[in-house]
Order: structure tokens, then C-alpha cells, then sequence
């Protein structure tokens, strides 16, 4: 059932050919930096809409109704939300701060999921008196809370369990192991199981059994781990069926995991679906018709974006060039973090209107932040091209838009740069201001006394 999990893989970026013309021309650079100045980021309306079409094009052959969601922790932008509102998908958001963000840009509650880590009682009833009516539980204590929030409001709150499946996963991030932070085993001894949880929602007054979540991870393209998770949870509906006669799953969410090139090859969303809607299919014909979620962050945002920086040092060492950024992993912690490497460009300018230090390519690149830290250094992508990396020039990183932004950090007394979209019409906007060193004194306090 899992031999075709394996597939071959397909190159999603070329940079053969500047990529940078997909956002910009090489002078609308320099006139945007003129006015903005660096580092910047820039975000191509058109690829996020692109991208909730791929996705939701790669699993049309499911027989049931289906949904996209976006899982806005990946990029909160209020420009991105409102863009993906106007594409009417669904938002899975997990905290109050994600709320207010979602109802200043004015989503409709019917198209929010809430899934929440910490579960607490004022938590979830600021949720339903907002007018979300399907929140996804992790634990009997959340669930609980939950069902005291809804016995406040007097509503009766569609409910979704988290499950753990507890399958191997090869991914950039794991969320599915053995005792994991994320959902709920199946079976455990506890009250805090898929199966016990299952009992107290049957017949409640309060809460009414919706369906299940569960998310495996970021970054796969080894699929086995979803049809293994299936297959788990087909054996334990079938269970649940035998037990309550009016068990039905109205909602399957099976998370995200839909993987974005950044170094390497990776599988296409249909690839990806080829290999799951077979079994998604005999789910429906098993246990009956159910509205399929599938969950994104990074794949629907990394590839809308790129940061402009700009090079302000080098310096060489025999074959060693070490180029130094006005950027810093303060702008692409995951760089730090996970060592991701994004690919990088150089702009392309005429030559005539550089001071070019180096009339021979250097042998091994470093490139370097601007921050007083070791760790601030960024992996080369295979993909990259760094030849002319010389002061005054500008760099482009690719595929930011996923956990850039949501992890600016105030580091070195750093403040945020701007953000810009080049909206479906083809005109640049301002869509979040830099920040500027008197606020970042303020806000740390510098006005107390």
C-alpha cells in the first residue's frame, strides 16, 4: 500500500534565469530600495493566490467536499490574510493574538478552525463569543474547558479531536511521535485518549463529536507516514463505529507537511496527493462522506516572498570571501534555527555602477549577518548564485515567506524593516511600515520612569 510513497522528484525553482524577475525588474529594485531602503521584504500577491489554486487543484479526485486552511503562525501579515479571505479558504489559528488578527481583517467565523495548545476556559470562551463554532481539543482538560465556555455562551460547539498517531515520520519537523506535545494517542490508560474523550462527547449537551485532526510534521516527502497514520485511523473509526451505532465523521483534517523547495527537489502537491487520495477515498466509501481539510502554512506563503539586503563588507582570505549583509538571522531566524538554507541571488545591476573588489569568482563564500553572533551565518543553498558578491550590491533570499516575518526580533536593538507587495495589479504598496529606534525604545520601556 506504501510502495509508491517514494516518488520521483521534481525541481520546483529554477534560478537559471533570474528568479527575481518573477517579483521585480532589476531597477524596480533599485527605486524601491531608494525609497525603503534595506533590508526589506517583498511579497508577489499573485504566487499566494497561485498557490491556494495548486493546492487546491491537487485534490480535486477526492469524491467528498474539500477545504483549504491556512495556518496562519506561518505568516500573519494582515495583507497575506486578506488576500487569502479573498480566496475563501479556511484559517486554523491557535491563539487569541491570531483571533484579533483575523477579525480586524474581517473573516467570516464559519471559515475559522481553532486549535488551541494551552486550552483554557477564558481562552475558548473568547472564541465562541467571537462566533467560532469549530475548535479542534487536545486533551480531556481542554475539552472540558471547552464545554464550560459553551455551557457560558449557550451554544453547542462542533468539536474535532486531535490525534497523535504515533507513526515514523521523516520530516524538516516532526509532530507525530510517541508521547509527543500534539494530540492525544488513540488508546493510553487515561483520560487523556482519543477513545475516552470520544465516550464523554457522545450524546453531550455541550459539545458535538465533528471529526479529527491530526498534523505529522513540516517539510515531508516521504509519504508513507500518512498512509500509515490512515490506516490507524480507519482501524479506529471502525472501532468507534462498533461502539456508538451513531458514530459519523463529518471533518477529517490531516494537517500540513506539503513541502517547499529551498536546496533540494521536492514533491509536487499532486504528487503528494496521488499517493493519499486513493486512500482518502476508501475512508469515504468505508465509513461514509466527510469534508477533507488539508492544512498549509509554508507551502501557501514561502514562495510569495524575498528579503532584500544589501552587501556592506567583505573581506578575503586566500580562497575564502566572507560576505557580511545588513541583514541578520534576526530576519530569517530559521537560517539559525534549522539551518535553512534559502536560495540567494545577486540583483543584477549594470556593472558599470559598482566598485567591483574581485575580478575572479571566489572559490568558498561565507555569507555573513550584521549581528555580534557566531551563529549568525547563512547556509548556501545548491541553487544559489553569489558570483559579483561585492559591496553595494544587492542579495536576494528566496522562498521567506513562511517563519521570516512571524520571528522578527528586536536583537542588537534590531529594528523591522518594511514590507511591500506587489499587489495583483501589478503596483507596489507598503503593507507594514519599518519600525523605527524610538518606538523599539519605547516599547522596551525607555518612556517609564
Amino acid at each position: 500500500m506504501v510502495e509508491n510513497s517514494q516518488i520521483q522528484l521534481v525541481e520546483n525553482l529554477d534560478l537559471t534565469a533570474p528568479a527575481l524577475n518573477r517579483f521585480v525588474k532589476p531597477n524596480g529594485i533599485s527605486k524601491l530600495v531608494a525609497q525603503y531602503g534595506t533590508p526589506l521584504y517583498l511579497i508577489d500577491e499573485d504566487t499566494l493566490h497561485a498557490k491556494v489554486k495548486e493546492l487546491h487543484a491537487a485534490y480535486t479526485k477526492f469524491v467528498g467536499p474539500l477545504k483549504i486552511a491556512y495556518s496562519i503562525k506561518a505568516n500573519f501579515n494582515p495583507a497575506i490574510l486578506r488576500t487569502f479571505i479573498t480566496d475563501g479558504i479556511t484559517f486554523d489559528l491557535t491563539s487569541i493574538g491570531e483571533l484579533h488578527f483575523i477579525k480586524q481583517c474581517k473573516a467570516a467565523p464559519e471559515n475559522i478552525i481553532y486549535t488551541s495548545v494551552t486550552e483554557e476556559f477564558e481562552e475558548y470562551l473568547e472564541v465562541l463569543q467571537s462566533g467560532v463554532r469549530k475548535v479542534v481539543v487536545s486533551s480531556f482538560n481542554g475539552m472540558t474547558n471547552l464545554a464550560k465556555a459553551a455551557s457560558k455562551i449557550g451554544v453547542k460547539v462542533p468539536t474535532m479531536i486531535r490525534v497523535n498517531p504515533e507513526v515514523g515520520v521523516k520530516a524538516g519537523v516532526r509532530a507525530s511521535y510517541r508521547n509527543g506535545k500534539f494530540g492525544v494517542p488513540f488508546n493510553g490508560g487515561t483520560i487523556d485518549s482519543a477513545t475516552k474523550m470520544i465516550k464523554h462527547l457522545m450524546d453531550n449537551d455541550l459539545l458535538s463529536f465533528e471529526g479529527f485532526h491530526f498534523h505529522l510534521g513540516s517539510q515531508i516527502t516521504d509519504f508513507s507516514c500518512f498512509i500509515h497514520a490512515l490506516d490507524k485511523m480507519d482501524a479506529f473509526i471502525t472501532k468507534m463505529k462498533k461502539e456508538y451505532p451513531n458514530f459519523q465523521v463529518n471533518t477529517f483534517d490531516i494537517g500540513g507537511g506539503t513541502p517547499v523547495s529551498y536546496d533540494e527537489p521536492v514533491p509536487s502537491p499532486t504528487q503528494m496527493a496521488e499517493n493519499l487520495v486513493s486512500r482518502l477515498n476508501q475512508l469515504v466509501d468505508t465509513h461514509g462522506i466527510f469534508e477533507l481539510m488539508i492544512e498549509s502554512g509554508r507551502f501557501l506563503v514561502a514562495e510569495s516572498s524575498i528579503l532584500v539586503s544589501k552587501i556592506v563588507n567583505t573581506k578575503e582570505y586566500s580562497e575564502h570571501k566572507i560576505v557580511i549583509l545588513d541583514a541578520g538571522y534576526h530576519l530569517l531566524l530559521d537560517a539559525a534555527l534549522l539551518k535553512q538554507e534559502y536560495p540567494q541571488e545577486i540583483v543584477s545591476i549594470p556593472k558599470n555602477k559598482v566598485k567591483t573588489t574581485s575580478q575572479l569568482p571566489t572559490k568558498n563564500i561565507h555569507l555573513a549577518g550584521r549581528l555580534c553572533d557566531t551563529y549568525d551565518i547563512f547556509p548556501l543553498s545548491k541553487v544559489s548564485s553569489l558570483n559579483e558578491a561585492d559591496v553595494g550590491r544587492y542579495m536576494s533570499f528566496y522562498n521567506v515567506g513562511a517563519y521570516s516575518l512571524v520571528f522578527n526580533m528586536p536583537f542588537h536593538c534590531q529594528i523591522k524593516p518594511p514590507v511591500i507587495m506587489k499587489t495583483a495589479k501589478g503596483e507596489f504598496k507598503l503593507v507594514r511600515k519599518g519600525s523605527s529606534y524610538e518606538r523599539l525604545f519605547i516599547e522596551e520601556g525607555g518612556d517609564i520612569f
